[in-house]
Parts: structure tokens; C-alpha cells; sequence
């Protein structure tokens, strides 16, 4: 691999013993994948660092880090941990994985990390169209590639953080335009309604499990940002398809259907979106979780908005967001309306990386095709998706 003067600088030790550790990393990495050089990045996201995915060898793993005088080399931010920060105690979590959560976020923030906590950071940061990232959650690599078109791969976590700590990541993968040439057309029957993200969920679900890591291409749909982001996140969580080409709405679209010579048709029936979705509940739930990923502030007031008719709630609600989110939420009155009704609403964690779900909840609706994807499989719960535009009339006992 071709290494600038600094990169090799930075090997020899020029930033100190771990960026020269996590660089060195990257460079056998990206040796094994081909990469012919590195690549600078603006923003590095890490995921897995939730207690409960990690563990103590995590732990460990940080703490290593961080005795060599591990620093960001560019602007990181971190995916959901394994608790609320402030309300651990009312989701019950345990004092004991509190602490070692707690020694977690110590460390990545020592690091220089931004305190984010969230799967949503394209709303903390946007990407630019060609811009190079390293991120580390599946349904934030695939709105960067497809909404915005920026160019990552789904790094793992502990490659992410070492993304952070050097500020480069390899040249290979979607980094490059040789791989980023649609594989599929997907034939969509129009009566499909996707302006309700669930359904639009549903859609990537099977999509992804269709495609199994191809680079689908879609013409003729209409789909909000929220569906797009269900759609994305659902894909990617189904059959790791960490890029699609919707028209209309990815920034090179134009230049993926130059490259697009006789790719495979792939149909997708209404059927097939329809059955994943119930409109009715013909079992008892314990909760109905929606942020996955995390809610932004049009949706969670999308919800308020819904659950503001009910009388009281039938069936618990639970909502994930953002630290940022919740903030801006709270400052004009909405998260105390919420809970007025009888809804949770959550920072900084998510129902698939928490102990607390599978201690309290065994059956779960959800508006989300990632969660209906990991739910049963993270927290052994019975999982359904629900539409998300009729939580309040499955959720709410209604006024009189």
C-alpha cells in the first residue's frame, strides 16, 4: 500500500503509540481488501459500545487504548450505548452494568469523542455528496450512501475507532466507483403504500433478504426522509445492502443508471410488504417501541400528535431518540406531554442494545423493520411491525 510521508510518520510513531497502533490496523486491513492507499475522513462513527455487546473484553480493549494516549484525529461521534444516562435506574438497570457502561463513556469521551449516543448521526452531521467516512452502524452507512452519497463501508467497531483515531480510513469498497455499480433493479408494485415508514421498512426487509448484499436500483417511488430512513436501516439490518439508488432521491442516481446494463430484475408483490405489517393485533403485546433507528423531531411530534387523542394508553409506548432530540423536545414541552399520557421516551440507548427490554418485554410491536430484524435475535422477544400511522388508534384507550 502506498503511504504518504506523514502516514508513514504516523506508523513511526510521530502522534504517539496508539495512532500508530490503530493506523497500523487499518493498513493491514485495508492490505487485505486491496486498498492501494488510504484515504482522509471528516467524521469517524463508532458503534458497539453498548456494555451489553462489548463486555468487559471491550472494556479492556478501550482502556488499552487510552493508557497509549488515544485522541481523535477528526470528528467522531458514537452510536447508542446500553442505557439511558440519566434514567438507568427507572428502566432498571443494574448498578453493576451501569458502573462498567459508565467506565465506557468515560473512556470514549477521555478519547475526544463527541457524547452523541446515537444511530442518527447524519443529523448531527450531514455528509457531503463524494465525501469520505468511516462509520461503524449499518443503517447510518447506508443513508450516507444512499441519501446523502457520501462513501462508506460498514466498518466494524472496533475498525471505526481506530478510523477516529488516525483520521484515515482504506481506500476500498464503496469508497471506490467500481463498486458502487447497481447489481439489481427492484420492481416495486405501485399500490405499495410507502409514505408510512413501517411499510417502507417492511420493503427493505425484504429486499435485503432478496438480495442478501447486492446494490439495488429503484425508479418511481415516493418515499419522505423517515421512509427512507426505515427503508435504509431495514436493508441494511436484512441483507447488509448498505447502498441503494432511489430516483429522485440519491445524488448520483443519475451516473448509477449509466452504469446500469442488463442487472438483474427483482420483483417485490405487495403480499410480500403487506404480511410483515399487521394492522391489527390478534395477540397482547407488552410495548410498542418506535426509534429504531432513533426517532427525529418531526417524528417523535408526528407521534405526540397521534397519541394526544387517546383518553389514556392501552398498551405501553416506548420512543428512542437522540440526546439532541430529546433536548429540543423537552425545551418546547413535548417529552412532559408524553409523559402526561403514559409514553417513555428515551436518549442515548434503544431497545436492541439494552438489558432492559428483554428483562421486562416478551412480545413487542414495533414500526421498524431493523428492530423487527434484531429484536428477536438481541432480545429473544416476540416481535411484530405495526403501521406507524395508526400507533394511536393500536395504542390509545380513546377519549370519550
Amino acid at each position: 500500500m502506498y503511504l504518504t510521508r506523514e502516514e508513514e510518520a504516523i506508523l513511526n510513531g510521530k502522534l504517539g503509540e496508539a495512532t500508530a497502533s490503530a493506523l497500523k490496523v487499518i493498513v493491514k486491513v485495508g492490505e487485505a481488501l486491496g486498498a492501494e492507499r488510504l484515504v482522509e475522513i471528516p467524521h469517524a462513527h463508532a458503534s458497539g459500545l453498548s456494555y451489553m455487546t462489548i463486555g468487559d473484553a471491550g472494556l479492556t480493549f478501550l482502556k488499552s487504548f487510552l493508557e497509549k494516549g488515544a485522541k481523535v484525529r477528526t470528528f467522531s461521534t458514537v452510536n447508542p450505548i446500553g442505557m439511558d444516562l440519566e434514567l438507568w435506574k427507572i428502566l432498571g438497570i443494574s448498578k453493576e452494568f451501569a458502573e462498567k457502561q459508565s467506565e465506557i463513556v468515560n473512556a470514549i469521551i477521555e478519547m475526544g469523542f463527541e457524547p452523541t449516543f446515537t444511530c442518527t448521526p447524519y443529523l448531527i452531521r450531514k455528509p457531503a455528496m463524494g465525501e469520505h467516512l468511516a462509520w461503524g452502524e449499518s443503517s447510518a452507512v447506508a443513508m450516507a450512501n444512499t441519501y446523502y452519497g457520501g462513501r462508506t463501508n460498514r466498518e466494524g467497531g472496533p475498525l471505526a475507532l481506530m478510523s477516529a483515531l488516525t483520521g484515515r480510513t482504506y481506500m476500498a469498497g464503496l469508497h471506490l466507483d467500481e463498486n458502487r455499480i447497481p447489481t439489481h433493479e427492484i420492481v416495486i408494485d405501485d399500490s405499495i403504500e410507502l409514505s408510512d415508514p413501517a411499510y417502507a421498512g417492511a420493503l427493505g426487509y425484504v429486499v435485503g433478504e432478496k438480495l442478501r448484499g447486492g446494490i439495488p436500483l429503484i425508479r418511481n417511488v415516493r418515499m419522505g426522509f423517515d421512509s427512507i430512513k426505515s427503508y435504509t436501516a431495514a436493508a441494511a439490518a436484512s441483507g447488509d445492502v448498505a447502498l441503494t439508488y432511489i430516483e429522485g432521491v440519491t445524488p448520483d442516481y443519475e451516473w448509477a443508471i449509466r452504469q446500469a446494463f442488463s442487472i438483474e430484475r427483482v420483483h417485490v408483490e405487495k403480499r410480500e410488504v403487506a404480511e410483515l405489517v399487521k394492522t391489527k393485533l390478534d395477540e397482547d403485546v407488552d410495548a410498542i417501541f418506535i426509534g429504531c433507528p432513533h426517532a427525529d423531531v418531526d417524528e417523535v411530534l408526528s407521534i405526540y400528535a397521534m397519541l394526544s387523542k387517546c383518553k389514556k394508553l392501552r398498551i405501553p409506548v416506548w420512543i428512542s431518540t437522540s440526546r439532541n432530540a430529546y433536548m429540543k423536545l423537552k425545551d418546547i414541552g413535548v417529552i412532559e406531554k408524553l409523559e402526561a399520557i403514559g409514553a417513555f421516551v428515551i436518549r442515548d440507548t434503544c431497545p436492541v442494545v439494552s438489558p432492559f427490554v428483554e428483562a421486562r418485554f416478551k412480545s413487542i410491536a414495533v414500526t421498524s423493520g431493523k428492530g423487527f430484524f434484531y429484536l428477536p435475535k438481541m432480545q429473544k422477544s416476540r416481535t411484530i411491525i405495526i403501521p406507524f400511522n395508526r400507533i394511536g388508534e393500536i395504542a390509545c384507550e380513546k377519549k370519550k
